[in-house]
């Protein structure tokens, strides 16, 4: 018999009282079984807690372009800058972009 306290349930209680655990593939949804797999049960619980019925778009670039405009400003060798912004996803060209343009407005602001 399950036993499932309405007035104070939460995802993990609800998780434990369904016998979840060892169960995953039978009892999760795909895309909660593969968030599952990659990052274990109560990270998964926490997605589902805070996004459940959001889609979450994740873009192909983990860091803003303005971030590494600033790191990549910081030096002036054009291949430590070519690096720094390759490692954030972007070519030295976007980025240079970006910082021009901040430089634009920061001219007419003047």
């Amino acid at each position: 018999m399950i036993s499932i306290d309405l007035d104070n349930k939460n995802e993990e209680t609800v998780y434990k009282a369904f016998s979840v655990d060892g169960n995953e593939s039978e009892a999760l949804n795909d895309s909660y079984l593969e968030l599952y797999e990659l990052i274990g049960r109560d990270a998964m619980l926490k997605l589902f807690k805070y996004f459940r019925g959001d889609k979450i778009d994740c873009p192909m670039r983990l860091y803003r372009p303005d971030f590494i405009a600033e790191l990549v400003n910081q030096t002036t060798d054009r291949r430590e800058r070519a690096k720094i912004a390759r490692a954030g996803g972007y070519t030295i060209k976007f980025i240079e972009g970006v910082l021009g343009k901040r430089r634009k407005e920061n001219e007419s602001e003047e």
